[in-house]
């Protein structure tokens, strides 16, 4: 490639970009101008809807309360406000039922245990027939996979339909034949309107059609067999009208999943049942088919019309489920007192020590919570940017004092071009963006030296950091009800000493999360033998993911990390080369030593591990909680408020 097409290439990308952030900004000023709209429908204020750049589905996700939009579903389309307002209504149509009854979509395998069974049997029997009984992609676990798969797809493609009547029905917009018409021609667009293209799998269509059918109209369906399953009389109506009119009734009623599902099974699966028995008979199985592959291409197919994958979806229902045990768990909690973390490994004797640190760090925390509230509306602020290379700007007082002579000439000849008289930028009002994930891992020593009088300091450190960052968090999750802005602060505690161990993880929840910030600090013990923090940095550096690392390259993610160490590293060498691994990921770092001052080589091996990222306090170790904690705020708050727009030409003025 010579050095024009590389420039062209590079011109053209410049201009893709900047397509993006045009289309992104278009789609926000919609998302902005119809909130009250989703509002109403949704009756949930704390729901955000962000834009995603990268991502393929409306992704409904109830524990963070967000629905995202994603940008490339609208490339190439000419959208409207009726036609995003559609796609979100009908994400948005079961959020209710979701969260009251996630145990109901996640028990429907179990519901339709039996039906599962026949299918299994069938197509066990059809493989027999073809001689593929032996081959491992038609064995009996497999296949009963694959049928219980098929089953629950069929179930999710009439909850979709039933989201649709719903939204039609609260939103009469959506009735008038013109709006309709230009609705169906989107929906066809995304594959959100399934044709017949597949003889060999009809079964799949029948859900799918339903939609067809209620846009389109009969005469649209080439399958001369749904239609007519759709035309035959079920209690005294044809079956598409009844099914129509009894989901619609659920939805209108608030029912919950397990009468729609009644509704389903009555009058459509039958037809289901029929078609899939067909389908199988016509099958000619080998060994090069893989069930496993079908699933995959379904996937696919779910992720192009702009749908959550089945992973993405059985997700969301089991943080739903979770989420609503622990309400019930929270509720009976506040009639029998603190609740019972045994399961989780913590003692009583582990909850006395936690309990009283929390006490003892309150002031501090109290402290803190006026300085997160501050910092969150500093940074909800305009910060200025300096946009280099402009032809205007300010004026320069002291050049044109310097360049009069010339300037009044300039007058006379009303030519101004020859002069130098504009600073060469200007100035730019922008809105800082946070982060969407804010990850902070704590590296705590728990080796035996520790136990010398430093293990109470040390404890009491790690809980006030603990502690305020969930104050924080709380913080950030009211900001996001506002502002529709959202960013998660999640910690994790490792301790190290001759192994390292994780002992709070980003992924915990719930009781979970409260029992292991407990034994983050009951296990701080100093029982963990020799101080190798290298190869517990190491194990931090190693579950980057190539994805974390891209979010933190791109801004997305800001990732920190802090170490307490007594004494020397066992491996300085490892130590540093982890240090270095995660500074080329983006990860900010901070150590603070503690030990004595007069070893020379315990000072020199934390210096040449850290650097200037550590901070050596002595034998003073009664600072430790405050030098953590200070630590912490100046790294987050010197994040959060240097933080702006991504793309945005200039950087941030001092």
């Amino acid at each position: 490639m010579d050095e024009d097409d590389a420039k062209r290439l590079q011109e053209l990308e410049t201009q893709s970009v900047q397509g993006r952030e045009k289309q992104k900004k278009q789609v926000e000023k919609l998302l902005s101008s119809v909130s009250d709209l989703l509002l109403l429908f949704s009756g949930d204020g704390r729901l955000t809807y962000p834009v995603d750049e990268t991502g393929e589905q409306f992704a409904l996700d109830p524990k963070r309360r967000t629905v995202t939009v994603p940008l490339s579903f609208f490339t190439g389309l000419s959208f409207h406000e009726t036609d995003l307002l559609f796609h979100l209504y009908t994400a948005l149509a079961l959020y209710p039922d979701y969260e009251k009854n996630p145990e109901g979509y996640l028990s429907r395998a179990q519901t339709f245990q039996r039906e599962e069974e026949v299918l299994t049997g069938k197509f066990l029997q059809r493989a027999r027939e073809c001689g593929a009984e032996k081959d491992a992609a038609y064995q009996e676990d497999v296949v009963f996979a694959f049928m219980t798969n098929e089953i629950l797809s069929f179930l999710e493609d009439c909850d979709l339909y039933a989201s649709m009547l719903l939204v039609m029905e609260k939103a009469p917009v959506y009735k008038e034949p013109t709006v309709r018409k230009e609705l169906a021609k989107i929906l066809l667009l995304e594959d959100s309107l399934p044709r017949e293209t597949d003889q060999t799998a009809t079964h799949r269509d029948l859900a799918g059609l339903l939609v067809t059918r209620e846009f389109w109209g009969e005469e649209e369906i080439e399958n001369g067999r749904i239609r007519e399953m759709f035309r035959e009389e079920v209690l005294g109506k044809p079956r598409f009208l009844l099914l129509r009119e009894e989901l619609l009734a659920c939805m209108l009623r608030s029912a919950p999943v397990t009468a729609r599902d009644a509704v389903i099974r009555t009058i459509l699966l039958p037809c289901f049942m029929k078609l899939f028995f067909e389908d199988i008979d016509r099958m000619e199985l080998s060994s090069t088919v893989s069930l496993r592959e079908q699933e995959k291409e379904r996937d696919e197919k779910r992720k192009k019309r702009g749908a959550q994958t089945k992973a993405n979806y059985e997700e969301m229902l089991k943080d739903l489920d979770e989420e609503k045990r622990q309400r019930a768990v929270a509720a009976k909690e506040l009639l029998t007192g603190k609740p019972n973390l045994s399961f989780f490994g913590v003692t009583p004797e582990d909850q006395r020590l936690f309990d009283h640190y929390e006490a003892l760090v309150r002031p501090e925390r109290e402290q803190m919570k006026a300085y997160w509230k501050k910092l969150l509306g500093d940074t909800s602020k305009e910060i200025s940017v300096r946009i280099e290379g402009v032809p205007k700007g300010t004026l320069s007082v002291q050049a044109l004092i310097d360049q009069y002579p010339a300037f009044t000439e300039a007058q006379r000849r009303q030519n101004y071009r020859g002069l130098s008289i504009f600073h060469t930028w200007e100035l730019k009002k922008i809105s800082r963006v946070l982060p969407r994930y804010l990850d902070i891992t704590f590296v705590m020593d728990s080796s035996g030296s520790m136990r010398g009088g430093k293990l109470a300091p040390a404890r009491q450190a790690l809980a006030i950091v603990l502690l305020s960052l969930e104050d924080f968090a709380v913080y950030l999750a009211e900001n996001a009800a506002r502002t529709q802005e959202v960013c998660e602060v999640r910690t994790e505690v490792w301790l190290f000493g001759t192994k390292a161990k994780k002992v709070l993880s980003f992924s915990d929840r719930g009781e979970k999360r409260k029992a292991d910030r407990i034994l983050s600090i009951a296990r701080l013990d100093g029982s963990l033998g020799s101080t190798d923090d290298g190869a517990c940095l190491m194990q931090a550096a190693k579950e980057e993911t190539p994805q974390m690392i891209r979010e933190q390259k791109a801004g997305k993610r800001i990732r920190m990390l802090f170490e307490v160490t007594d004494g020397a590293s066992s491996f300085p060498g490892t130590a540093k080369k982890a240090v270095e691994e995660l500074q080329r990921d983006q990860v900010l770092l901070q150590a603070i030593g503690i030990g004595d001052p007069k070893d020379a080589a315990a000072r020199a091996s934390f210096d040449y591990v850290f650097g200037d990222n550590g901070l050596f306090l002595g034998d003073d170790i009664s600072r430790l909680p405050e030098a953590l904690l200070s630590a912490v705020r100046e790294g987050v708050g010197g994040v959060l408020k240097g933080y702006f727009r991504r793309g945005s030409a200039g950087e941030p003025l001092p």
